[in-house]
């Protein structure tokens, strides 16, 4: 490549809390002129499967070949790289994920979640990339914000399913009223966005970056930037809701389920026990559904949350 056609840039924010730090893209510019791709990963910086894929796609576009340009941020939250933070930005103890659509002038994770959605203000699609902190094992699944617009929800359905998916996770209209990820910020704006979750425990593994980075490249072809992409291998589920399920107490915890997996409502989703091995809990499936993540961490603080199930319609 030229260096016209990859650039690589350390780009800055005006937002005041945003003051002092430069956040790396990748730019590759496609001969032919296109739609724009905008990609980030590193909201959770332990997430790495995701961030490997964000930075394998800087070579993966032919810019002979392109039509467009594709924007990539690799990492976002840079305060917690040196902490490894899990979830939050160690700055205002704020979870950036849970921050859009933002506003200029809050704390810094309001800050660069606002930043980020007016750097790609005039991408056609934006890709969030996640999924697997330190004490995760997260399954294959895509997010996808709708607005109750027909039309827009289709496609953004469409885009969701790009990515080789076990799970897809349809989020209603509803969650727009209140600050969300990337996707729910950009639906605000009636702009289109991915959503991808796969990894487990901070560790690089094939078939997680495979899955993120594969992903890209089928809404690259989506978008009409690409001739071609590698084709999908499953048929999603979708579901309609996500569960967020608490530790009932502080105590040992033995799972019982795996990240993927189909339960039963009062399905026993893992076994609380004292130190003396002793049972005094459990968590139980409340509906039928899809365990989306899980911790695998067996120490667990009473009311932190060990789960995701989605449950469909």
């Amino acid at each position: 490549m030229t260096s016209k056609a990859l650039s690589k840039s350390m780009i800055t924010f005006d937002a005041p809390a945003l003051q002092g730090w430069s956040f790396p893209v990748f730019d590759v510019v496609g001969k032919m002129p296109g739609p724009r791709l905008a990609v980030i990963a590193g909201v959770h910086v332990n997430e790495t499967s995701s961030i490997e894929a964000a930075i394998r796609l800087r070579r993966a576009f032919n810019p002979d070949m392109l039509k467009g340009r594709v924007s990539i941020m690799p990492i976002v939250n840079l305060p917690a790289v040196p902490h490894r933070s899990q979830y939050v930005c160690p700055l205002d103890n704020k979870n950036i994920n849970f921050s859009f659509p933002g506003r200029a002038g809050g704390t810094f994770s309001e800050a660069i979640a606002d930043a980020l959605l007016n750097w790609a203000a005039d991408a056609d699609c934006f890709v969030d990339m996640h999924g697997g902190d330190l004490c995760e094992n997260v399954s294959h699944f895509t997010v996808c914000q709708t607005v109750g617009d027909p039309a827009f929800d289709q496609r953004n359905m469409e885009i969701a399913r790009c990515f080789d998916a076990e799970l897809i996770v349809r989020l209603d209209p509803t969650h727009l009223k209140a600050p969300g990820r990337s996707c729910t910020g950009r639906a605000t704006r009636r702009q289109h966005a991915a959503f991808s979750e796969a990894g487990r425990i901070g560790i690089m593994e094939e078939a997680n970056i495979e899955f993120h980075y594969e992903g890209v490249l089928r809404i690259a072809k989506y978008l009409g930037m690409i001739e071609s992409a590698p084709p999908p291998r499953r048929a999603p589920q979708i579901v309609s809701r996500y569960l967020w399920l608490e530790a009932p107490k502080s105590a040992f915890y033995r799972y019982r389920v795996e990240a993927g997996q189909r339960v039963d409502k009062g399905c026993v989703l893992a076994i609380a026990e004292n130190t003396f091995g002793e049972v005094i809990g459990e968590v139980t499936a409340p509906e039928a559904g899809f365990v989306l993540w899980r911790l695998t961490h067996a120490l667990v603080e009473g009311q932190t949350h060990i789960m995701g199930l989605g449950v469909p319609d």
